[in-house]
């Protein structure tokens, strides 16, 4: 799994790029949700998902779309 970290770290930066707010509150509310979304991704499909992944996967958690 330490390979994937740079990649993991992109898919993330740029999750919270493209949500509204500011990035280090953000990272305080939906980082440990991330990680833990991508470690179950990583699991079930053996690849890092998309920050499409993460942005819609965690939508569908919080049961609304979290970039607005």
């Amino acid at each position: 799994m330490k390979k994937h970290v740079k990649e993991e770290n992109r898919v993330q930066a740029e999750a919270f790029r493209r949500m509204n707010g500011n990035e280090l509150e953000l990272i305080g509310v939906y980082a440990e949700d991330f990680r833990d979304i991508i470690s179950e991704f990583e699991a079930r499909f053996d690849r890092i998902p998309t920050a499409d992944d993460l942005l819609w996967i965690e939508s569908q958690r919080q049961g609304h779309d979290i970039t607005e």
